[in-house]
């Protein structure tokens, strides 16, 4: 009888080592998935900041007259030649929701093919007056301040967010 008894309680202890050992497996594995996901998406916000630092930097050149053509809080166009290829450009940027997603979209001219969007969770654009106050008057901006921010749920019934927070003023030579 002792024996049975020996057993079962080395059975109950045993599940109950296994079991700890299952979820701390567990737990190291959803870490290492959130770790990677905000490796991504830092990679990802890098990746779009080079390519708003270059259109940015380029806004107005070789343009003549108003360079920047409209500006709200989520969108703005502007004029430059961007590919250097001695042609004036209009580039857009601005935000639209794509289902639950908001997304920023960027054209170039008129061409869907040199547009990209890509998913966000909040965009936003001022200008910058000579006194680096925000000023949403085209004649007063002397620089653009643009931020972004990514924010993506890890799992459907996790509370963790994964995310990255870009934020940049430009102040290009040709305003």
């Amino acid at each position: 009888m002792n024996d049975s008894l020996d057993m079962l309680g080395a059975s109950i202890i045993g599940g109950g080592i296994l079991l700890m050992l299952l979820m701390v497996s567990l737990n190291f594995n959803s870490k290492t998935q959130e770790t990677k996901l905000s490796e991504i998406s830092q990679l990802s916000v890098v990746g779009v900041g080079k390519i708003l630092s270059n259109d940015f930097n380029k806004l107005g050149y070789r343009a003549s007259g108003n360079k920047i053509l409209s500006i709200t809080n989520n969108s703005i166009s502007f004029l430059g030649d961007i590919n250097n290829d001695g042609t004036v450009d209009t580039v857009t940027y601005s935000t639209y929701q794509q289902g639950n997603e908001l997304e920023l979209k960027r054209y170039i001219g008129s061409a869907q093919s040199s547009s990209w969007s890509f998913p966000i969770k909040s965009l936003a654009i001022n200008g910058v007056d000579s006194t680096g106050s925000s000023t949403f008057a085209i004649s007063s901006i002397k620089g653009i301040s643009f931020s972004i921010l990514l924010s993506k749920k890890t799992f459907s019934n996790s509370q963790a967010n994964i995310g990255s927070y870009w934020k940049r003023i430009f102040y290009p030579k040709n305003l």
